[in-house]
């Protein structure tokens, strides 16, 4: 019982994480800061939001260095360099992902100049956005999966944010038909949601 209170604490802390992540993404929760801070934090809310992401997402990875953890697998050589080969092109997709956005609105500084930035931003349907619709999310998943020095800690971290990934992406795509109407539910119907081929709504 003991050897699972740690990848316990990680994996309720991850999904404490992804429901405050979810919470501060939701047009509910913007519109009552709207309400309540007045209009003019919505210019900020952007970057606001990334920060606390960051910032609370940060002791949770010290996590998986400082606490106590049992090494579960480690992938031998040649099959490591394989597995590495695919972290890399999955880290270039996130990378590509990124820069096929806007890179100055998904991080939170256009908006520092147009509170309007994010809604006036460009439908993108290119690039790996024609397979998924959430490439970021999938170059994640085969990002962690693939970690060739598996801990006990480390799995915890990745099976809840994988659910977070599947989980989290259903209020996300709430929020983007309410943003782009009926594109978006034609791009839904069209592509997948995370896994190419696999068409769940």
């Amino acid at each position: 019982m003991n050897a699972l209170i740690y990848p316990l604490i990680v994996f309720v802390s991850m999904a404490a994480w992804g429901l405050l992540h979810s919470w501060l993404a939701a047009f509910r929760t913007k519109k009552w800061v709207r309400q309540t801070f007045e209009r003019r934090i919505c210019r900020y809310y952007r970057l606001i939001y990334v920060s606390i992401a960051i910032l609370t997402l940060t002791p949770i990875l010290a996590m998986l260095v400082f606490l106590p953890q049992r090494v579960l697998w480690i992938i031998p050589p040649p099959w490591i360099y394989v597995t590495i080969a695919v972290q890399f092109l999955a880290i270039l997709g996130i990378l590509i992902t990124v820069l096929q956005t806007n890179v100055m609105t998904f991080i939170g500084l256009r908006q520092l100049e147009n509170p309007r930035a994010e809604q006036e931003s460009e439908f993108v349907r290119k690039g790996f956005y024609r397979i998924v619709r959430h490439p970021m999310y999938l170059f994640s998943i085969i990002f962690f999966w693939l970690i060739p020095y598996m801990t006990d800690l480390i799995l915890a971290f990745i099976i809840a944010s994988t659910l977070y990934f599947l989980i989290g992406s259903i209020p996300e795509e709430q929020k983007l038909r309410e943003t782009y109407g009926e594109a978006y539910e034609k791009y839904q119907a069209e592509v997948p949601r995370i896994i190419p081929g696999v068409k769940i709504t």
